[in-house]
């Protein structure tokens, strides 16, 4: 925690939940570690991993001990944003695939959506009527219908 903005902002995409604030990425933090982590032998393993002055993007295999005490293995993605005064965490997004996704929901648990500063994803989003591809396809003097354009 002490690597956290005073007000950071996470999203559990694979649960569609926003996790505002300092407590709620606490308890966010804590069921992750403590309710499953190591009792399910939670060991991780990157596969990318991209760096830029504020952002770091990892994508990694995540092994845990299943109900069945199997080992099984998903697949992960977070984006790690940095607040560059400061020099600590602004935010985090969570991806994963439906075994991690299901196994990361089971151990946070479904009633973290009922704790203050936690959200649904989707409340704060905007709609997208326009595909960005067109745009950039168009900056590029070309149209999306083009055959020769190989998107």
């Amino acid at each position: 925690m002490a690597t956290l903005v005073p007000n950071p902002h996470f999203e559990l995409c694979f649960m569609g939940l926003a996790v505002d604030g300092w407590d709620a990425v606490r308890e966010m933090y804590s069921r992750m570690l403590f309710r499953g982590g190591e009792e399910r032998n939670l060991q991780a393993d990157a596969r990318i991993v991209m760096v830029d002055n504020n952002h770091i993007v990892r994508e990694a295999l995540i092994s845990f001990d299943n109900d069945e005490g199997q080992r099984a293995t998903g697949l992960y993605n977070v984006v790690v944003e940095f607040d560059p005064e400061l020099k600590k965490i602004k935010g985090e997004r969570m991806y994963g695939d439906l075994t991690y996704g299901q196994f990361m929901t089971k151990i946070i648990g479904e009633d973290l959506a009922q704790m203050p500063g936690v959200t649904e994803i989707s409340a704060s989003l905007s709609v997208v009527n326009v595909h960005d591809a067109f745009a950039a396809a168009a900056a590029r003097g070309l149209t999306i219908n083009n055959p020769r354009v190989k998107m």
